[in-house]
């Protein structure tokens, strides 16, 4: 593992304490390092923009750069990540509810927006047409997450994420309290596995060369973010699914 000198680390275990479960597309768990870096851009974009900066998004840039994550790195492979998990449940195994959200113009904001409206507005075909869709949320208490970094650094960014993944203005993934403990396991543990020891992050394929145990189904996936981005995309383990029996 390598280290920033601002920082201190060691093995730690953060667990968010859900009022009823998430939302994610995301067969294996919401992943730490996204949400500290989504945090920590927020914070920084909002501090350039009332300086008058403007800012470009990660997805925008051929070769976006690296936030300072109070997180080691793990530089086992040529791709490095992030010392960090993804999330696990309190109750793996569980499948996910569908649960169902609504959308459909308001007409009397329409008229406060242009000049003419048509007789009727069509809420069945069109670009105004009202949607119903569908999204998975995944019962739960609480998820849990291993990693190596700085305790008091992760807990300041976490203080200030009050719901993760999908649909957080509908309700979902409403988070009651964080908890940042130290772990006693070791650094590539912490850095890769769950807390029940299963895989617990895309891997890439060297750094799992001592641990045949821990070889999962090999997948092209994002290992940092970014991680839609195509600069972050290689080769990897990927963790069971949350939903996996």
């Amino acid at each position: 593992m390598s280290h920033f000198p601002a920082f201190t680390f060691q093995p730690l275990r953060i667990t968010a304490h859900l009022a009823s479960g998430f939302a994610s597309a995301n067969p294996w768990g919401i992943a730490l390092d996204g949400l500290l870096a989504s945090e920590l851009r927020g914070v920084q974009k909002a501090l350039l923009t009332g300086l008058g900066h403007q800012t470009v998004g990660a997805m925008d840039s051929d070769d976006p750069p690296d936030l300072r994550l109070p997180l080691a790195r793990c530089a086992l492979s040529p791709t490095w990540h992030w010392a960090a998990t993804c999330s696990q449940p309190s109750h793996p195994g569980i499948r996910p509810e569908v649960h169902t959200w609504t959308a459909r113009v308001d007409a009397r904001h329409l008229e406060q927006t242009t000049s003419y409206l048509p007789k009727t507005v069509s809420d069945r075909q069109g670009r105004y047409k009202a949607h119903r869709m569908h999204v998975l949320v995944t019962p739960a208490t609480s998820l849990t997450w291993q990693a190596v970094g700085d305790i008091d650094a992760i807990s300041d960014l976490l203080d200030g994420i009050s719901a993760i993944g999908k649909k957080r203005s509908q309700g979902e993934g409403h988070v009651l309290t964080w908890e940042v403990v130290t772990a006693d396991v070791d650094e590539f543990t912490a850095a890769h596995c769950h807390p029940d020891g299963t895989l617990g992050r895309p891997t890439p394929i060297e750094c799992l060369e001592a641990h045949p145990e821990l070889r999962t189904q090999l997948g092209m996936t994002g290992l940092r973010p970014p991680t839609m981005h195509p600069s972050r995309r290689a080769q990897a383990y990927l963790p069971q699914a949350r939903w996996a029996t």
